[in-house]
């Protein structure tokens, strides 16, 4: 196996991510790649004298093209193993992840695991976000999505989709992840490779993500769009015909305004008790801004194949 780190300017935190990989538990053997995408900071420092202790860790130039994306496909390149796990430099693995990956993929080509999220945000339980492998996007809802961070696959199946879209600034594991599935390779939970996600601090950080996920979403959306109608006209010409219900009242909307209403004198409370509490709600307001600026000028729409691949079920 080959376990894959893309790493930029990553020496704050990745030392901890290669301890974690060396206490891995009832593990095989695996090669760890650590693909610098131009840092400046003592990333490749570190990872050199991890190496002293551990001749399985290698140090990647993934300096040539720009983007984590980029980082994991030369990763991939440059892997020796014919099974790949992906994870990030600021993230701390749990003690079971290679093995429970590893045994995953004896059996099924694609694999996410879980993500945990107290250990590294302490204090920070307003901010959890999901803890399952997958997902689903409304930019195409028929198929399970993973984050890159914690994914595993056969070689030959990234090799066969091409990798990552280096292309894409945010969204590329979504769009990766369905492109995996599109192409005949099923995306499989395996709940037991736990991820300890590390949250960025800062508001700063959180309208970067916010703006970049927004800027996402509206790109998957516009990428996915032939192959979502397709599968929603499929769907539609299975079921039987539908009585027309009326429209939601004005009542009924204004219900939904005012409840938004008296929840916001608690939440006030809660950013006043604990100030921090309020970056959600810049994040949220910045994935609009990166929603609605989103360029789709140079993005390729996903053909509909013949036959339309079945969804999962």
């Amino acid at each position: 196996m080959s376990v894959i780190i893309p790493a930029y300017n990553a020496a704050e935190f990745l030392g901890a991510q290669l301890t974690a990989l060396d206490r891995q538990d009832d593990a095989p053997h695996f090669e760890i790649l650590v693909c610098d995408n131009g840092s400046t900071d003592d990333t490749a420092a570190i990872v050199r004298a991890f190496q002293e202790q551990n001749p399985r860790l290698r140090l990647i130039d993934a300096s040539r093209r720009r983007g984590a994306s980029a980082a994991r496909n030369i990763g991939a390149e440059h892997a020796t193993a014919p099974l790949l796990l992906f994870c990030d430099a600021d993230d701390v693995v749990d003690n079971g992840w290679v093995g429970a990956l590893r045994r995953a993929l004896d059996d099924c080509a694609f694999v996410a695991g879980g993500v945990e999220h107290r250990m590294l945000n302490p204090g920070r339980e307003w901010d959890f976000g999901w803890d399952r492998p997958t997902f689903h996007d409304p930019a195409l809802p028929q198929f399970p999505a993973c984050g890159s961070g914690n994914m595993g696959i056969r070689a030959e199946v990234f090799a066969a989709v091409s990798g990552f879209d280096e292309s894409l600034d945010a969204g590329e594991d979504i769009d990766f992840a369905w492109r995996v599935q599109l192409a005949g390779s099923a995306l499989a939970d395996v709940p037991s490779a736990i991820l300890h996600y590390r949250k960025r601090g800062g508001i700063a950080a959180a309208v970067r993500q916010g703006r970049a996920k927004g800027a996402g979403t509206r790109v998957l959306a516009h990428r996915f769009a032939l192959l979502r109608a397709a599968y929603a006209d499929a769907a539609q010409a299975q079921r039987p015909p539908m009585v027309e219900q009326a429209a939601p009242t004005k009542h009924r909307a204004g219900a939904g305004k005012l409840d938004r209403l008296r929840r916001l004198p608690r939440k006030v409370s809660e950013i006043a008790r604990n100030p921090a509490a309020i970056t959600p709600y810049i994040a949220a307001i910045a994935f609009r801004w990166g929603f609605q600026t989103a360029s789709l000028a140079d993005i390729a729409q996903i053909p509909v194949p013949d036959p339309l691949p079945p969804a999962p079920r």
